[in-house]
């Protein structure tokens, strides 16, 4: 049970570090005299970095190549890189150590999803016992970093994240090596391990094509809300105070809920429980259209917590079911950071029209759209793909 215990601490450590930095990110841009022009240029720049890079971790992973060695070596790249962004002042030296931060990060998240897969697979545990440990990461580091920077500066921030990256590196090192074989060693041959051959794989699955068209449907119109969430509170008179507890809520409520998710996927499928979490973020969000006040967000962002936690579950679960044999680490990549990236590239600018053009309440008009127009993809993909294989069999 240490590689259990080890793998738990990781995720703690891993998303606890990106909370020290992640939320304040933006301020230190600002603070160092960057237009919001310029902080958009270097997401966007980041974003596509990572779009590219996150595949290419994966297919690493999944020639063979060691588990532990890809995370350590992105764990200490993306630290080394924060440090150094940390002491930049100019925009092209900022977007540049952005740049290679996002590329050296964007393996953590899928490579730390297959490890924690091989090691509650052996060990006959849920997933969602491990991620739930990163949950309570980002909880304690937002509030231990928010502290140290009321006391110091916004540099503290990336201090934080890198020196849990490094504990994380040498944590890493100590897991037993067995765990680390890879799930399969037949051999692939080279274009399944091309992002040519793993889109092709993508499009030929009828289950994860419709997964893929029911994440960009909820990300397109379905983000805008997260993204002026804050500031259409404070347009509805809410405090710093309570825009603070609405911002913490939903980690602190994913905590039970990444028990429950583990309960849930076990009981009713990966394919249900992804599409009971869109009509779980989606069916709220009208409380909100119908009663725009802050109670109603503060209830919503309660209920995102449990939301969230059943479709990381569920998504990981989903994608390790259909990914083709050897391609887990690739798809978990693709799926959980290069679409992402791919997402916030396309809709972060058409939420920014929606608001400049009708205000913040009709973001969460199109989430509702979204969330329930990606369950209808969802079931209706994996009703077909069932229909394929019976007649398969038959």
């Amino acid at each position: 049970m240490r590689d259990l215990r080890l793998a738990r601490i990781h995720f703690f450590l891993l998303i606890g570090g990106v909370g020290f930095a992640y939320p304040f990110v933006n301020l230190f841009y600002r603070w160092q005299g960057l237009s919001g022009t310029e902080i958009g240029l270097i997401l966007t720049i980041s974003s596509v970095v990572g779009l590219i890079a996150a595949p290419l971790w994966g297919r690493r992973s999944d020639a063979g190549a060691s588990l532990t060695r890809l995370l350590q070596v992105g764990l200490v790249g993306s630290a080394l890189a924060l440090l150094a962004l940390s002491q930049q002042t100019s925009f092209v030296w900022l977007a540049f150590f952005a740049a290679l931060q996002s590329s050296a990060g964007a393996g953590l998240s899928p490579l730390s999803d297959a490890l924690a897969l091989r090691i509650t697979q052996a060990r006959r545990a849920g997933y969602g016992s491990v991620r739930v440990w990163g949950s309570a990461g980002w909880a304690v580091s937002v509030l231990v970093s928010g502290w140290l920077i009321e006391r110091t500066s916004l540099v503290a921030g990336f201090v934080g994240s890198a020196v849990a990256f490094f504990v994380a590196a040498a944590l890493v090192h100590t897991l037993p090596a067995t765990i680390l074989i890879p799930p399969s060693l037949a051999p692939m041959p080279p274009r399944a391990h091309s992002l040519r051959g793993n889109t092709r794989a993508v499009l030929q699955n009828r289950a994860l094509l419709g997964l893929a068209l029911a994440l960009l449907l909820q990300g397109l119109l379905g983000s805008g809300y997260m993204q002026f969430g804050n500031i259409y509170l404070e347009q509805l008179g809410a405090s710093t105070f309570i825009i603070g507890v609405a911002s913490m809520l939903g980690s602190v409520i994913e905590l039970p809920g990444m028990f429950l998710g583990d309960r849930i996927v076990a009981r009713v499928g990966a394919a249900t429980a992804l599409l009971f979490s869109f009509l779980l973020t989606g069916a709220p969000l009208l409380l909100v259209v119908i009663f725009p006040q802050v109670w109603a967000i503060l209830a919503t962002r309660a209920i995102f917590g449990v939301a969230y936690s059943l479709f990381v579950i569920a998504l990981v679960k989903y994608v390790t079911e259909h990914a083709p044999v050897a391609q887990t680490a690739t798809m978990l990549a693709l799926f959980t950071v290069t679409l992402s990236a791919l997402i916030q590239i396309l809709a972060a600018p058409l939420a920014g029209i929606v608001f400049d053009a009708f205000g913040a309440y009709w973001l969460y008009a199109l989430a509702v759209v979204g969330n329930l127009g990606a369950a209808a993809l969802l079931f209706a993909f994996n009703l077909y793909a069932r229909k394929l294989a019976r007649q398969t069999a038959a």
